[in-house]
């Protein structure tokens, strides 16, 4: 057997409050916070996120017990990836309502979100408690049940995920993977009827689960019903091309079956990926080895160890990322600019690498890509002050004097304390007489 595919978590709208308080001397303004809600909620719909998310931040300045304006932007953030923040606007929610399902539910999925399964299930479980008819926070606290048991499972620890895959498959009715999970974990257990009953039950709610075929032609292999069991795992190298469990299972029941040449081609290409696998973890070591370095400023050995985990697993995002950032530091710009962009293509994603790849440009001297790559990093990460500091440079450097105010304002308001930001605002002002802005 191998690992199963990640649960598929979808996103949930959920009422939050946030943590806004009014200006000295100012009064709540409803009226003006559901105007603004309204502006944002038609921004929303048409998937124009950062006029959503400015709308919701000031209706909820506006008035900071509007729970539409709350609800509405923690719908931004956990769209817009902003995960941490989420999760401080839905505890702040739920020191105003904390007997409100909704805010629970969507601050599991935010915790979820982060990769925080137990503190997830937790509240997710509250959720379940405060409103048990709720369809949607039934089935969501099965599937963070399914994905706990899944790390249980992962430490060795089989009793306790298959307590977790049980109530999650009470929980969560017929969606397929916890089925899948508890199907997969009795067949580790030894429980082969009630193995083969999930399965199938897995199976008739999701036949392309190339992780059910799998586990179910392992199981009838030891039942010695070879030809179920080469049907099963055929069927789940069709769906897995690049699961080495279903390769290597399929070739050792052909050679039961006695059809020798084609176990010969199976079992090779388990060889071939279960090598691959080693490779990438390999390169994985290398990356960790040289993130540490990159942090000490150990740049030119960073850069060493980089290039040979590319070579190892040249189609990971993080590695190109590291790469570029590596590079950069070296004075190495063009190749920078390569992996960086490269570290986009495989994760468009990465904020960071926006704002890595911004610096390039600038450095090269080529402001007017650094101002564009910069904006599309700061839709992502709207509050990265580095970011809009480096994009008022690169817009200077064009004579854009009022925008490169405006951004500059902006990481002055987001780092209050950052002597280089205000030195730099103040320069802007003097437009540039005596001194010069810094990146």
């Amino acid at each position: 057997m191998g690992h199963s595919s990640p649960l598929r978590i979808g996103f949930l709208f959920a009422v939050c409050l946030a943590a806004f308080s009014l200006a000295p001397g100012q009064t709540p303004n409803p009226q003006l916070a559901r105007q603004l809600v309204q502006e944002g909620v038609q921004f929303l719909k048409d998937d124009k996120l950062a006029e959503a998310e400015d709308r919701f931040r000031k209706a909820a300045e506006a008035d900071p017990n509007d729970a539409d304006a709350a609800n509405n932007l923690g719908v931004v953030l956990r769209r817009r990836k902003n995960f941490a923040e989420a999760v401080r606007v839905l505890q702040s929610a739920l020191r105003l309502r904390p007997r409100e399902a909704r805010i629970h539910s969507n601050l599991a999925l935010a915790f979820e979100d982060m990769g925080q399964t137990v503190q997830a299930v937790a509240v997710m479980q509250e959720a379940y408690s405060l409103q048990p008819e709720n369809a949607g926070i039934r089935r969501n606290l099965g599937v963070l049940d399914a994905k706990l048991g899944q790390e249980f499972q992962a430490k060795g620890d089989l009793e306790g995920a298959l307590s977790q895959y049980r109530r999650a498959v009470e929980l969560a009715g017929d969606t397929y993977e916890p089925r899948q999970l508890l199907g997969s974990a009795l067949l580790e257990s030894g429980d082969l009827e009630g193995a083969e009953a999930e399965l199938r039950r897995a199976l008739e709610l999701e036949p392309s689960s190339g992780a059910a075929h799998r586990d179910l032609g392992i199981l009838l292999w030891r039942r010695k019903r070879l030809n179920e069991a080469v049907a099963e795992l055929s069927r789940a190298a069709e769906l897995l091309p690049g699961d080495a469990a279903a390769h290597y299972n399929l070739g050792r029941v052909l050679q039961t079956a006695g059809r020798l040449q084609e176990a010969a081609v199976e079992l090779n290409r388990a060889r071939e990926l279960n090598q691959k696998a080693s490779e990438v973890i390999l390169a994985k070591s290398y990356n960790n080895t040289a993130t540490k370095l990159l942090q000490d400023g150990m740049f030119e050995d960073a850069v060493a160890r980089l290039r040979e985990a590319l070579r190892l697993d040249p189609e990971n995002a993080a590695i190109h990322y590291n790469y570029g950032v590596a590079l950069l530091e070296t004075n190495h710009l063009d190749e920078s600019i390569t992996e960086l962009k490269a570290a986009l293509s495989l994760n468009p994603d990465q904020a960071d690498a926006c704002y890595y790849l911004g610096r390039a440009w600038l450095a090269q001297g080529q402001p007017g890509e650094a101002a564009k790559i910069l904006e599309r990093g700061l839709e992502m990460k709207p509050s990265d002050a580095r970011a809009h500091n480096v994009r008022a440079v690169a817009l200077a450097a064009m004579r854009q004097f009022p925008e490169a105010a405006q951004e500059l304002q902006s990481a002055v308001d987001a780092e209050p304390g950052n002597l280089l930001f205000a030195e730099n605002l103040g320069c802007l002002k003097r437009r540039l007489e005596g001194c010069a802005l810094k990146p």
